[in-house]
C-alpha cells in the first residue's frame, strides 16, 4: 500500500463529483485515495473513508470552534483541533504529543499544513470551478503524513467549514 509521501511528484486533486451531493474525492491520476462525505446535507459531521478505515470529523459541542477526530464506531477522539480566535490557523493535537499547525488562506491558498511552526509539508490550492476542486501539493516526505493520512482531508474539511461559516455570516 502506498503512503502519502509516495505521492510527492504526483498530481493529487480533491474534487466534488456531483454539485448536489457533499461528497469529495482525493484522487491521484489513476486511483481513488480517500472519500470525504457528509451523511446529512446540512450537518457539520463528516466521514472519511481511507485505506479501509472510516474516520469522523465532528464538533464536540454545538457552539465550539474546535473539531475532534475519531474512528467510526468509537466514542473517544484520537485527535483534537484547537482553532485560534480568528479561525485563520490552529493546532492539531495528535497522539504521543505530536502537534501539526494549519494555516488557512482566503483566495488561492486554501490551507497549509506545517510540522512545527515553519516546516511546510502540504499545500492545498483552490482551482476555479463550479464544483469544489482543489490541488494538493505534498512538499516533502513526512512520517506524520504516513502515520495519519487523514490529515490532508481534515485540512480540506476545515477550509470547507470556514467557507460555510463565512457565507452564513456575510
Amino acid at each position: 500500500m502506498k503512503t502519502l509521501s509516495d505521492y510527492i511528484d504526483h498530481e493529487l486533486l480533491i474534487f466534488q463529483k456531483n454539485i448536489w451531493k457533499r461528497e469529495f474525492e482525493l484522487r491521484s491520476v489513476d486511483e481513488l485515495i480517500a472519500k470525504l462525505f457528509y451523511p446529512k446535507f446540512f450537518s457539520h459531521l463528516a466521514e472519511l473513508a481511507l485505506q479501509g478505515e472510516t474516520y469522523e470529523f465532528y464538533r464536540p459541542k454545538i457552539f465550539s470552534r474546535d473539531v475532534d477526530i475519531r474512528k467510526k464506531g468509537y466514542q473517544n477522539p484520537i485527535a483534537q483541533f484547537k482553532n485560534n480566535f480568528w479561525g485563520s490557523k490552529g493546532t492539531l493535537e495528535l497522539p504521543r504529543g505530536i502537534r501539526v499547525n494549519m494555516k488557512f488562506g482566503v483566495f488561492k491558498k486554501q490551507a497549509e499544513i506545517y510540522l512545527g511552526e515553519n516546516d511546510l509539508v502540504v499545500t492545498i490550492l483552490n482551482r476555479f470551478s463550479f464544483k469544489e476542486r482543489s490541488e494538493i501539493i505534498i512538499e516533502k516526505r513526512s512520517d506524520v503524513l504516513d502515520e495519519y493520512p487523514w490529515v490532508i482531508m481534515f485540512a480540506f474539511y476545515l477550509s470547507q467549514l470556514r467557507k460555510r461559516n463565512s457565507a452564513a455570516r456575510g
